[in-house]
């Protein structure tokens, strides 16, 4: 294996190098997504049954227990329902801000999950590039050798070849997982943008039905 990564030619070094690169970003999102990863449905149904029994605070514990974002961004939610209904404000004002205050964060917790996908994109678009230039490269090699020998050298022209094959093959075999996880993972991530809309809608139907009386704290 050694042996054909060297006759890759140079750019098998950077090649390589967007291989470690995609492995790393790749292990690393895997550890953000499982640490985010909750039963959202159920902490959504949760919530809503304890707001709808009157218990506020128990529903603010329940998103204070649970991790990810759409507990964050629910947590965010009741939280500032909670300061405005001890204000005594007005049902149409706190809907407005409630909305505002959760669609607001919403953003910087999903940044956690967002970061470091735009790396995965730049080596699948790159890595094959650079295949593709060791492509140009290796036939170039071959092309000079011949003209160097003044006639077809086999040995000389399969040399050259082999380096254009082995890059182009290199490039594609980075490429590819790099793209796949790019793709999944973005999918994750709309996957909890949805969820968190859900959310919104749900305490916001909440509020929008007046249900200030009764409340716990």
């Amino acid at each position: 294996m050694l042996e054909h990564l060297l006759n890759g030619g140079i750019l098998m070094i950077p090649v390589m190098g967007l291989s470690v690169l995609a492995v790393a970003v790749i292990l690393d999102r895997l550890h953000a997504f499982r640490a985010a990863t909750t039963d959202h449905v159920a902490l959504r149904a949760r919530v809503g049954d304890l707001l709808y029994e009157g218990k506020l605070d128990e529903a603010i514990a329940a998103c204070q227990e649970s991790k990810g974002p759409v507990a964050a961004v629910l947590l965010v939610g009741l939280d500032k329902y909670r300061r405005l209904l001890r204000l005594k404000r007005p049902v149409s004002e706190i809907e407005v801000v409630v909305s505002k205050t959760m669609e607001d964060y919403a953003p910087r917790v999903m940044n956690d999950l967002e970061k470091r996908l735009n790396i995965l994109s730049l080596v699948g678009g790159m890595a094959p590039l650079m295949g593709m230039t060791g492509t140009v490269t290796g036939m170039i090699r071959s092309f000079n050798a011949m003209a160097e020998a003044a006639g077809l050298d086999a040995g000389t022209v399969a040399s050259g070849i082999s380096e254009a094959l082995i890059t182009t093959a290199a490039g594609l075999l980075v490429a590819m997982p790099a793209v796949a996880a790019h793709n999944v993972f973005t999918k994750k991530v709309d996957n909890f943008v949805l969820e968190i809309d859900e959310s919104i809608t749900l305490i916001i139907d909440f509020i929008s039905l007046g249900r200030s009386q009764g409340m716990e704290g």
